[in-house]
């Protein structure tokens, strides 16, 4: 009794079904790396877009907080300027030096 097994045409059959298996899988494979590479590009654009907006943020904090620090200094500068005006009507000379 031949076994089915011997016959070329089974076995070029298996042969070519192996074939077109592994060229499934390569292909899986492929498109599993092209995702990959997708998702990190996507990750590392919305890493660089939270990166600059908080870049933004951070340099409009620092120029509010200049902004109000000038705004104290004058006030600063005006108050001492009162008292020594103040003291000058007392009859006593004072300098008022400032640094720009």
């Amino acid at each position: 009794m031949p076994n089915v097994l011997d016959s070329p045409l089974v076995q070029y059959g298996s042969l070519g079904l192996s074939f077109m298996l592994s060229l499934a899988m390569v292909r899986a494979l492929m498109m599993l790396i092209s995702q990959r590479h997708e998702t990190q590009r996507n990750l590392f654009t919305h890493h660089c877009e939270r990166e600059k907006a908080c870049s933004e943020q951070f340099t409009a904090c620092i120029d509010r907080n200049t902004a109000a620090l000038e705004k104290v200094e004058q006030s600063l500068q005006r108050i001492h300027l009162e008292l020594a005006r103040k003291d000058a009507r007392s009859g006593e000379t004072v300098y008022v030096e400032y640094e720009s």
